[in-house]
């Protein structure tokens, strides 16, 4: 999740927040596909799953739903809101500006004044 540099108090407080809703959530999925004889078996989409965050929640969601919203081509969200944004951004990232300096020369004043 860290992606360079030190992990900031947030980064290190997000990441305690997650681990532990991963455990619970790992210790009720246990518990629920416990078998008699003490095994584990798990065969539903939504045993195998990834916790992000989701419009300000965190959120367990599973892998078979994620693959299909996800554009693997470009590795992005299908649907996103900032996605309607693209065009607009690469208008703007071609953009040529000639930008011409204002203002006074104090020599040329100076000079001017002499």
């Amino acid at each position: 999740m860290q992606q360079g540099g030190s992990p900031s108090v947030f980064d290190r407080n997000m990441g305690t927040k997650m681990a532990a809703k991963a455990v619970t959530w790992l210790t009720d999925q246990m518990l629920a596909h416990r078998r008699e004889d003490g095994t584990v078996f798990c065969e539903a989409n939504s045993t195998a799953v990834l916790l992000g965050l989701q419009k300000r929640s965190y959120m367990f969601q599973p892998v078979v739903e994620l693959k299909e919203r996800t554009d693997w081509e470009r590795r992005i969200p299908k649907e996103q809101w900032w996605l309607k944004l693209r065009p607009l951004l690469r208008i703007l990232a071609k953009h040529e500006a000639a930008y011409h300096e204002e203002g006074i020369v104090v020599k040329e004043v100076e000079e001017a004044l002499d």
